[in-house]
């Protein structure tokens, strides 16, 4: 089987990654590129992307090409399949059923077609769209569950569709940050999938897990059980809001803020730490040599912290698959490298946190196996895993040509 070149496009609050890998037998990065908004000499990038949301098209969009530009050569290639990411306030899932009476005959694959098709008809609620659906078990009779049904005797049938929804506003904008770039658009998933696409295992998605990808600014939450999506959601408060709020309580610049949160901060639910009263002393935006506690500093921060865990808490108690967490929590994103934040959330939540390492070996190991990396190495799983077929087939169609469903391995089984 000969591998495929796909590109991989981050599109975060603090920076742009852009990846191009090879998909087959295995996945091997070719290349890469990353822009961070901190490094311009030009304050006002930041508004470029706020909350996950797209803010300033042209300035995104040059940033784009350039990072997809400089992975292309890097990586030797020409111009191909870009998969990129959604984020932000109004990316959920919904689910959707539709129910076939059989009388007792065998389940054909028609049954199966019909089915699904019926449930995709459900009504999206504005201002959502249709982003992508995975199929979920099948009840049988109203009481038994089936994977792949197709030859079973039952008297009725009944799907189970997830849909996965994003704003159709936002989605639009990175379609058109994309097609900015001179680039062609295959896919636009969800931050969340893709990030556990890299870090997670599958005995976490079977025996039930809950992913926290904390990046600049959004928080993406995903629970897996029995190896499907359960619940998938984005809170737009992340990383970037610990930085304001060290610069506002310690009056310092956003800059200076973030060195210091990177360099000097941590999570603790603790006071009995000696470190945390050492001082920090800096030289702020003024030319003044300042004294900064770090407990305060410290403080700051857990606080902050708690409160997006806080709306993580809530947001599974309200849907009611707390307890299908037994494996417990994995948190990942830029925001998982501070210190002591797996103990922050073990004891939060009460349940067993690791931190989310992207799984990858060879070229770019060192670079990539970090938090921050792990939406855009999540791409190439995905598309190694669900539309490597697809693209495959489709080697001969414009780069621009929408693919079908991200669970179209699944989907095959009915057609």
């Amino acid at each position: 089987m000969s591998n495929r070149m796909i590109f991989s496009l981050d599109i975060g609050s603090s920076k742009i990654v852009s990846m191009v890998g090879s998909i087959g037998e295995q996945v091997e990065i070719q290349g890469i590129s990353t822009y961070y908004f901190a490094n311009s000499t030009k304050g006002n990038e930041f508004s470029g992307v706020s909350g996950g949301v797209i803010c300033d098209l042209e300035l995104v969009g040059g940033l784009v090409n350039q990072t997809l530009t400089e992975a292309r050569i890097d990586a030797d290639c020409s111009v191909g399949s870009v998969i990129t990411n959604i984020s932000g306030g109004r990316v959920c899932n919904l689910y959707s059923t539709s129910k076939l009476e059989l009388e007792s005959q065998a389940v054909s694959a028609q049954n199966i077609h019909n089915l699904i098709d019926t449930a995709r008809q459900i009504k999206v609620p504005n201002p959502y769209e249709l982003l992508d659906y995975e199929v979920q078990e099948y009840l049988l009779d109203g009481e038994h569950y089936a994977i792949n049904p197709v030859h079973l005797n039952a008297k009725s049938i009944e799907s189970n569709l997830n849909l996965f929804l994003g704003s159709s506003s936002q989605s639009a904008n990175i379609k058109k940050v994309v097609l900015y770039s001179g680039f062609g658009l295959s896919k636009v998933v969800p931050s969340g999938i893709l990030s556990g696409m890299s870090v997670l295992n599958r005995e976490e998605k079977e025996l039930g897990c809950c992913l926290i990808d904390i990046g600049a600014g959004t928080t993406d939450v995903v629970v897996y059980e029995n190896g499907f999506i359960r619940h998938l959601c984005s809170y737009p408060l992340g990383g970037e809001h610990i930085t304001r709020d060290i610069a506002n309580v310690l009056k310092i610049s956003r800059g200076l803020a973030e060195d210091i949160k990177v360099n000097h901060g941590g999570c603790s639910y603790t006071s009995n730490t000696q470190k945390f009263g050492e001082g920090i002393t800096i030289t702020d935006h003024r030319g003044v040599t300042v004294a900064i506690s770090r407990k305060l500093l410290v403080d700051v921060i857990t606080e902050r912290v708690k409160e997006i865990f806080e709306l993580v808490k809530s947001g599974l108690s309200k849907q009611k698959i707390y307890d299908i967490i037994s494996s417990g929590i994995v948190v990942t994103g830029g925001t998982a490298l501070l210190p002591n934040i797996d103990d922050l959330a073990r004891q939060y939540f009460g349940l067993p946190v690791r931190i989310g390492i992207p799984n990858y070996t060879g070229d770019f190991m060192d670079m990539i196996s970090n938090p921050k990396y792990a939406t855009s190495l999540g791409v190439l799983y995905f598309a190694n895993e669900y539309m490597f077929s697809e693209l495959k087939q489709n080697a001969s169609v414009s780069q621009s040509t929408d693919f079908k469903s991200v669970f179209s391995k699944i989907k095959k089984l009915f057609k």
